[in-house]
């Protein structure tokens, strides 16, 4: 594969798997507003099948790197696999059960805003970037949240507690991103994903066993109820986790961030289609602000900034 074809494939991964991922936040949402299955069951099925899914595939074709595992890591992943996996999936259905695809698409956009924040605690410090980042987004999910309305500031959607569970799913999610980067880091992204859903999938079958909720299962008379299922736990999981590393080893960063932004557009729109929710202008003004927060804050416009200073400073230097 030559230079220009594998990065047109790492593109094409990268906006794979954001489409993929968007995917589940629609299949999550119509299983569980029909109560065609509890939560927990969803997410022990998902990430079992995914995990194997990609073990199998590393078995394969990336042997060495998948078993190069010590005793270490794998205590490390099981209590990361609480917050990245248990915690971010569990809170993530439940969610979905009482607010909309699109709000939790949108507060989950969140997520690498959080992730800032939570990094001040190792010691990572903020810049200007990402404070205007941060208070961006902050008022953009007050926006589609319905907090800010024409009238002033209000809250009156009956998805309150959803949102605030969406919304424990993203800081898990983040809790994550910021404590398994040495272990991410040592193992490499997919050895880590891969263990992580196995150990994350151990984590879950025990979390069913205690449920205090009813359990619930699609019957045999569902086949459209387990098509989904399955859909969920092998392509918006197994599939586009090995895009985005497909897409990690052949773009630049920045461009597979960017991609990413577009998980909660993608949302939006098939949400629209297919379940007829709507947005307002303002809720539409606020998903803008939360991907231009995000985006602010990730560097990206520094970059740009930086890059047209530089480009108008080199301009001014030559002779007109």
């Amino acid at each position: 594969m030559n230079e220009k074809t594998s990065y047109q494939w790492g593109v094409f991964c990268s906006f794979a798997s954001a489409f993929l991922w968007s995917t589940t936040f629609i299949g999550g949402r119509w299983l569980l507003k029909d109560r065609s299955i509890d939560p927990v069951s969803l997410s022990v099925i998902r990430f079992g099948i995914g995990g194997i899914l990609l073990f199998a595939f590393g078995c394969f074709f990336s042997r060495h790197k998948l078993f190069n595992i010590k005793l270490k890591d794998i205590l490390a992943l099981t209590w990361l696999s609480l917050f990245g996996i248990v915690g971010m999936s569990v809170f993530l259905f439940v969610g979905q059960i009482h607010t909309s695809a699109i709000n939790t698409s949108m507060i989950i956009a969140l997520s690498p805003i959080l992730t800032m924040l939570l990094g001040t605690i190792t010691g990572k410090r903020l810049n200007v970037f990402m404070v205007c980042g941060m208070l961006i987004s902050l008022t953009g999910c007050l926006l589609v949240l319905g907090v800010i309305t024409r009238s002033g500031i209000a809250y009156k959607s009956g998805n309150l507690f959803g949102d605030l569970i969406i919304f424990s799913s993203a800081v898990c999610w983040s809790v994550y991103a910021v404590f398994s980067g040495k272990t991410v880091e040592r193992l490499g992204g997919y050895t880590a994903t891969t263990w992580g859903m196995l150990i994350g999938f151990a984590e879950l079958l025990i979390v069913r066993a205690l449920w205090p909720w009813p359990l619930i299962m699609p019957g045999t008379a569902q086949p459209g109820h387990w098509a989904a299922v399955l859909y969920i736990a092998v392509f918006p999981t197994a599939i586009a986790f090995f895009a985005w590393y497909e897409a990690m080893a052949r773009i630049k960063l920045s461009l597979l961030n960017i991609m990413q932004y577009l998980t909660p557009l993608f949302t939006v729109l098939l949400a629209f289609l297919l379940f007829g929710e709507t947005m307002n202008l303002l809720n539409i003004v606020g998903a803008v602000m939360i991907l231009t927060g995000v985006m602010f804050s990730s560097g990206i416009s520094r970059l740009n900034i930086s890059s047209l200073i530089n480009r108008s400073s080199s301009s001014a230097a030559k002779p007109q």
